[in-house]
């Protein structure tokens, strides 16, 4: 049954899964930068309980030191080059299942026939959360912005722990897949 819930799960996050969005200054040689240190604490974080925890925000904490520490940099609490801070949002957005009863009547005789019919078109509106996790990469000598890349996955009900590390581990795998830019 684990497995089958990890299948599910899997199967949701890709289907609810959109593009990053990545935007970053092109006259930067990312290669100079070596040293890095992350923010503790968010730049801004929704209301919303699921995400608005610390439990949260250290899971964000450890996967953007793994993703970094793997890319080559060196994590420093002093004398960083680059600072990375965090967002984390609940954005909903509206999905409009289209659908349409038709019904039918008609006789048919000696090769012709004679039918009616009407279309009901019968809509559902629902309401998805997406958790939108945005990584800002800003230089400390200047406190300019220098990258910036944002994704979001749909939340569910029923999440357990494990979903949410996974989450946040594919967020910011995602959204670093292409970072530093070449």
């Amino acid at each position: 049954m684990r497995v089958l819930s990890i299948l599910f799960f899997f199967l949701m996050l890709s289907a609810c899964a959109s593009p990053v969005n990545i935007d970053y200054d092109r006259s930067i040689n990312f290669a100079s930068y070596t040293t890095y240190s992350l923010q503790k604490k968010p730049v801004r974080v929704s209301a919303d309980t699921r995400v608005n925890s610390s439990f949260m925000q250290q899971r964000v904490i450890n996967e953007v030191h793994h993703a970094f520490t793997k890319r080559g940099f060196k994590r420093v609490a002093k004398n960083a080059e680059l600072t990375i801070k965090y967002y984390l949002d609940i954005k909903q957005e509206i999905e409009v299942q289209d659908s349409a009863v038709s019904i039918g009547f008609g006789t048919a005789g000696h090769h012709s026939a004679i039918g009616f019919g009407f279309h009901v078109p019968v809509g559902e509106a629902t309401t998805i959360d997406n958790l939108v996790l945005t990584l800002d990469v800003v230089t400390t000598k200047n406190n300019a912005l220098i990258w910036r890349g944002s994704l979001g996955y749909s939340l569910y009900s029923g999440a357990t722990p494990e979903t949410y590390n996974r989450l946040i581990k594919d967020l910011v795998t995602e959204i670093l897949e292409n970072f530093p830019p070449k």
